[in-house]
């Protein structure tokens, strides 16, 4: 029997005995749903497959768990979206910033049942990919990247790589929102493909981005290094000339995005294969501990494929306020030579790194490409790393009394004969010493995959469905995390004083929202018992909630959903469907949480 229709009969058994909800497209339908009293419910496997399913119909695909509603949908004005940053303005209001392809739109999601689109940034050159929110004294600014991701198959086929035009990072500044405006871009000559995922973070008062670079063409083993690496750049944005001239377009070119350093991974230290940096994200260390090495200092965890989770420490970054005469030479000699690393040579050192990926096959090795067992890169392709916000009591948990910090690692996978991709739980708690030098010593507290993801694989080299321009399907891409504090009556998992949730966007398997403290202790032993248990829920995002099919035509990729990233913010998730548009979620556990920064 085809997968799909066995499936609905699976689904349809299941709501008729109201063993479980399948989630409908109106909202009458949500009203009259049973409730129900396990909030790890589940309504059956949601992974379609088979010559029968159409990826690209939203009807087929109107469903999830019961605890997750969609409360808004709106498709904004262009296809083809993928990062969303989600962030409250000065003026108390909510807004979401989201990378369309050509375009950058602001939507005000306030009302959260009607979100109202206040502004586009339009770019025709390029191909923006990632945006991220930053306010300074008062002003508020999006970072934009620009990255060709094919140069000769990409919609639209914009030109060539190494053009400044279209592989820059840009700033904008969004502070009124129905006129956002360009005030600077940064060119890097030692990246030609253009920068592929960027991040703003704060250091001693002034805001640096940290932005990633894979190099498509070539790796500079002249100096050391790796393929790629994280740029960074100061953001001058007391002393610029866009100061001087607010409003006015290119008014701060060349003085407001300073490149003043790399972060680089030494090739001695990985065991060869892709290496290729992707998304990476930075934190100052929120451990307490006075005694700690890392206490006050800033770290980059980035994700370079191969080469595994990279930590970085930042901490040191010249600096025109700390290191007035080391940020005058660096900034100086990286303008003068656009970035090229000869000339551009402050480098963040390596504290830390993780390549102990699972060894599936049980033949002793990690399984990637430099073993044999690369299988699409299923537990090996690192692709997103995300720091918890907090340190981490788990006393309650039974397992000691001293907080742990914890990273989060998801891979993202092309082309699979089994699984879906697997998300890390990493602990980063540990770290060793030696000629006064600090090391984190990382560990793999457990892995998380879809529960489902052994019975299905995607790709050329799937037997059960091999359809080559199905890569990428159900992989995990982008993540967001959140921590709540809870009392005995609020808490919602394993007791103590917190709760926390990971919330994963995957392409065309939506969003899986995970719970933490399950990962850390869970009850099961088996591992795919693990991954039902952990499991909070699952939400496929199709469209309108009056059940209207989408019509999205996008590049090859017309499925829905195809989910590029989710944001959880005061309470609510935000997901960016590649394919649709912007779609506005609740889980009910999160609703005390709506309003509060969390």
């Amino acid at each position: 029997m085809d997968s799909k229709l066995m499936a609905l009969g699976i689904f349809a058994i299941l709501f008729a005995s109201s063993l479980a909800v399948l989630i409908l497209d109106d909202e009458e339908s949500h009203t009259q749903a049973p409730e129900t009293t396990n909030k790890h419910s589940h309504i059956g496997d949601p992974l379609f497959q088979g010559e029968d399913h159409d990826h690209m119909n939203a009807s087929q695909h109107t469903l999830g768990t019961d605890n997750i509603e969609q409360l808004a949908f709106n498709p904004l004005t262009t296809p083809g979206n993928a990062e969303v940053s989600v962030a409250r303005s000065p003026d108390g209001r909510v807004y979401t910033y989201q990378a369309g392809w050509n375009d950058m739109h602001i939507v005000d999601v306030t009302n959260v049942s009607d979100p109202q689109v206040m502004g586009v940034y339009h770019d025709p050159n390029t191909q923006v990919l990632d945006v991220k929110y930053l306010e300074y004294n008062g002003d508020e600014y999006v970072i934009l990247q620009n990255q060709l991701v094919d140069s000769g198959y990409a919609d639209p086929n914009v030109g060539e790589w190494s053009d400044p035009a279209q592989v820059s990072v840009t700033l904008v500044d969004v502070t009124d929102k129905a006129n956002p405006t360009y005030v600077d871009s940064w060119y890097d000559v030692d990246h030609p493909s253009g920068p592929h995922n960027l991040y703003p973070h704060m250091i001693d008062g002034e805001w640096y981005i940290f932005v990633a670079n894979p190099d498509y063409e070539q790796c500079d083993s002249a100096v050391g290094e790796a393929c790629g690496g994280v740029t960074i750049a100061h953001l001058n944005l007391k002393g610029s000339a866009a100061q001087v001239a607010p409003g006015t377009p290119g008014s701060g070119f060349g003085h407001t995005i300073i490149k003043v350093g790399e972060y680089e991974v030494a090739w001695e230290t990985t065991r060869g294969g892709w290496i290729y940096i992707h998304d990476m994200t930075v934190q100052k260390w929120p451990g307490e501990d006075t005694e700690d090495p890392r206490y006050g200092r800033t770290f980059i965890y980035g994700s370079y494929w191969e080469a595994g989770l990279r930590i970085g420490d930042v901490t040191d970054v010249p600096h025109p306020v700390n290191t007035p005469e080391l940020y005058s030479l660096m900034a100086s000699t990286c303008k003068a030579g656009q970035g090229n690393p000869v000339m551009c040579r402050w480098r963040a050192p390596e504290v830390g790194s993780w390549m102990d990926f699972l060894d599936l096959d049980e033949d002793g090795q990690p399984d990637s490409g430099t073993t044999g067992n690369e299988n699409g890169g299923r537990v090996s392709y690192i692709h997103y790393a995300e720091p918890f916000p907090n340190m981490l009591d788990v006393s309650h948990l039974g397992l000691g009394d001293q907080p742990r910090h914890y990273v989060t690692a998801a891979v993202e996978c092309l082309d699979l004969y089994v699984g879906t991709g697997i998300v890390y739980f990493l602990d980063t708690t540990n770290y060793s010493t030696e000629n006064g030098n600090f090391k984190f010593e990382i560990t793999m507290v457990r892995d998380w995959e879809i529960p489902y993801a052994e019975d299905h694989c995607f790709g050329s080299s799937c037997e059960i469905d091999s359809q080559a321009d199905e890569w990428l399907l159900f992989s995990p891409h982008n993540l967001d995390s959140g921590y709540f504090e809870t009392t005995e009556d609020t808490d919602k998992s394993h007791g103590g004083n917190w709760d926390a949730r990971l919330y994963i966007s995957h392409y065309h398997a939506g969003l899986w929202i995970v719970d933490v403290e399950t990962l850390i202790s869970p009850e099961n032993t088996s591992r795919i018992d693990i991954h039902f248990e952990a499991t909070v829920g699952y939400y496929l995002p199709s469209g309108h909630l009056d059940g209207t099919p989408l019509d999205s035509q996008y590049y090859n990729f017309g499925w829905v959903p195809f989910l590029w990233a989710v944001e959880f913010h005061e309470g609510r998730i935000y997901a960016s469907c590649i394919s649709t548009g912007l779609y506005i979620l609740q889980l009910d556990i999160d609703e005390p949480y709506i309003g509060t920064p969390v």
